[in-house]
């Protein structure tokens, strides 16, 4: 819909131009043009032609401009968007206020010009100033308003998932509980990443690439938010691709790259990471309590056993080598957190 009505403008912007460009072009031509020419008609239709064969190649890059100018404001609230508008035309009266005085010096070049690039630079900071400095603006409001507070933590932001939590894929299983709320989107680097990956001659990254497209086609199956978005990029590095589509969006990242997520700290982007998540909710033990443990293999300690919890938490069993594919209750002795995750000590019981 938005295409066809651009074809409109162009059509409207080539005919009015037609119109009044024409005359002035055969004015200064050297031979005197037939006189068929010097019919509105034939200059609208000479307009039309000439915008459409100069500039139609334009209409898919200002059709994409619009589209994205449409999702940022679609992210921000109807405050933040009148308060933003405000400060526009504030810059806007300012640059007209300067033009004013510059026209007095009665200088052609200055008086033409100045003004315009006035307008276009007070404009966008009377913009940026007015989106940007919404909660102080807030506060200068009256005190029968300070009741009013203007938060967007209720707000749900969209959340841009990254290759690496698709690969993990225990977002599926988040999605599934109803933890993580709002749009979930996929940009199509992102899915380009993963198809690579799907294709590698490795078969372990082939696996995984696999793995990781299954995980998408059930994340549809779960969310009808879930959206695999078009969206054109030139950087090479996907990371970097992604945190310049956070900031643009106002987004966050749902990743399981550390390092991606101390990149995403540094430019203050809000990041959903898997591996956080699940270490914040993994099983608290403590020393003196008991557990039953399925001891799985030996440990590295002469006479040790080594087991399992549900969550991956390994617990070594002191003396526990005997009890090999036996489950047997514990108790645990002391806990020792390392970089890799916990480990659990512990002896058996009776």
């Amino acid at each position: 819909m938005l295409r066809y009505l651009l074809y409109v403008c162009y059509l409207l912007l080539g005919l009015s131009g037609g119109i009044w460009l024409m005359p002035e072009i055969y004015q200064v031509m050297p031979f005197d043009p037939p006189g068929w020419l010097d019919n509105n008609i034939v200059n609208a239709v000479f307009g039309i032609v000439l915008i459409y064969i100069l500039f139609f190649w334009t209409i898919r890059h200002v059709e994409r401009w619009i589209k994205s100018s449409e999702r940022l404001l679609l992210n921000r609230s109807l405050l933040e968007i009148s308060l933003a508008t405000l400060g526009m035309i504030i810059g806007l009266l300012i640059a007209v206020l300067i033009s004013l005085i510059i026209n007095t010096i009665a200088l052609p070049i200055i008086g033409d010009i100045i003004p315009f690039i006035l307008a276009v630079v007070l404009g966008y900071l009377g913009f940026q100033i007015g989106i940007s400095k919404l909660g102080e603006i807030v506060d200068l409001l009256p005190a029968r308003n300070k009741g009013r507070e203007v938060s967007r933590t209720n707000e749900t932001s969209v959340k841009f998932l990254d290759t690496s939590a698709i690969i993990d894929g225990r977002i599926v299983d988040i999605m599934k509980t109803g933890f993580i709320e709002g749009q979930l989107v996929i940009p199509q680097f992102v899915l380009d990443e993963l198809q690579l990956i799907a294709d590698s001659t490795d078969p372990i990254k082939r696996d995984k690439g696999q793995r990781g497209l299954d995980m998408l086609s059930q994340l549809q199956e779960i969310s009808d938010q879930t959206e695999i978005r078009e969206i054109e990029y030139d950087k090479l590095d996907v990371d970097h691709q992604l945190i310049d589509l956070a900031k643009k969006e106002n987004g966050d990242i749902i990743t399981t790259d550390f390092n991606l997520n101390r990149v995403c700290q540094l430019h203050q982007i809000k990041v959903l990471n898997v591996n956080a998540l699940s270490d914040a909710i993994k099983l608290v033990v403590l020393q003196g309590d008991r557990i039953t443990i399925l001891v799985s293999k030996v440990g590295k300690e002469e006479g040790q056993g080594v087991g399992y919890l549900e969550d991956g938490t390994m617990v070594v069993v002191d003396h526990g080598r005997k009890y090999i594919n036996q489950t047997i209750k514990v108790e645990v002795t002391s806990v020792l957190q390392t970089n890799s995750g916990r480990i659990i000590f512990s002896k058996k019981v009776s």
